[in-house]
């Protein structure tokens, strides 16, 4: 399956083969397994030769692997020309995250559970409608069809980043990381509770409150994509008309969910500060040729690692970090 992770394809053709990872393993390369794998906890890293070796097994083009499997790129793969694997004990850049368990059984012949390598914590499969997450407890995922609005939140944040680029997801993060702000403070919303109830989901739980704040996270990000266009095109200032708009935007919205009058105001007041720091960013062109992609002119992130990451200090969905 497409973002599938190694380990997950390892496990599932050594379960179609009938022997153990470790065998299946030892068959691609030297290796040092320090304890057993399991795909939702760990990844496997091949060598070029391990990769071409594991494609010849499954009589399966090399090109067509790299494809599915993110971790076998040339970025990812272990240098040298020895056949050989590795499972490094360290975080990874991306999540592992369950697939939907219908798209899964459908595309996976009913070999086992796939886990996908995945910029964030969660995602959506539209065509199933389901929400899957790291910690996922039982097979399918998150049933969607009581949270219609979260479902069109989902498409309308695809339409923005397709529009804006790499500044859209920028964006999409700093607007999930103030509404989940906002969630950590004050959870008992009723609209969120309601919206969690609905799905199914346990109110206070963090793995999920991502699908609970999407339509307001959304609605976050429209209006900080508002306002740093404003800002672009005034490079030089002053902004304070841009950003008094987008101060009674977020106000309006912080009434609609009866937050309290002063604290909703915290991560937006963060958010300000460190985006008057933001370097310009010059106007390029995404997807040239595309009549539904236009110019960006927002202001992003300067030195983030990644476009999908927040600029805002803090982990609002690790329940073990303070907001």
């Amino acid at each position: 399956m497409a973002d599938e992770s190694n380990c997950s394809f390892l496990w599932r053709v050594a379960g179609v083969q009938g022997v153990g990872v470790e065998f299946l393993l030892n068959e691609l390369g030297d290796g040092v397994m320090q304890q057993a794998l399991r795909p939702h906890l760990a990844e496997v890293f091949l060598s070029r030769p391990a990769a071409d070796r594991l494609a010849r097994m499954l009589a399966m083009p090399a090109a067509r692997l790299r494809w599915a499997l993110p971790h076998l790129r040339e970025v990812h793969l272990l240098p040298g020309e020895q056949a050989r694997w590795e499972w490094p004990w360290r975080p990874l850049e991306r999540y592992l995250v369950p697939a939907c368990g219908l798209y899964a059984a459908a595309r996976g012949g009913g070999w086992g559970e796939v886990w996908q390598v995945w910029p964030e914590r969660w995602r959506v499969c539209e065509r199933h409608g389901r929400f899957s997450y790291v910690y996922e407890r039982g097979p399918g995922g998150v049933d969607l069809a009581g949270v219609p609005e979260s479902v069109r939140a989902h498409r309308v944040r695809g339409c923005l980043e397709r529009r804006f680029g790499p500044p859209g997801a920028a964006l999409v993060a700093d607007a999930f990381a103030v509404a989940g702000w906002w969630w950590r403070r004050s959870p008992e919303v009723q609209q969120w509770v309601e919206r969690a109830e609905r799905a199914g989901l346990a109110g206070r739980d963090t793995e999920t409150a991502w699908l609970v704040v999407y339509p307001e996270a959304v609605q976050v990000a429209q209006a900080l994509l508002r306002y740093e266009r404003q800002r672009a095109a005034l490079p030089g200032g002053p902004w304070a008309a841009a950003e008094s708009r987008l101060v009674g935007e977020l106000a309006e919205l912080a009434g609609s969910l009866m937050l309290p009058a002063q604290e909703w105001r915290v991560p937006v007041a963060e958010w300000l500060d460190r985006h008057h720091r933001c370097a310009g960013a010059q106007a390029v062109t995404v997807g040239a040729g595309r009549r539904d992609r236009q110019p960006v002119t927002a202001l992003v992130h300067r030195g983030d690692g990644e476009a999908t990451s927040s600029c805002l200090p803090w982990e609002w969905s690790d329940p073990s970090c303070v907001v």
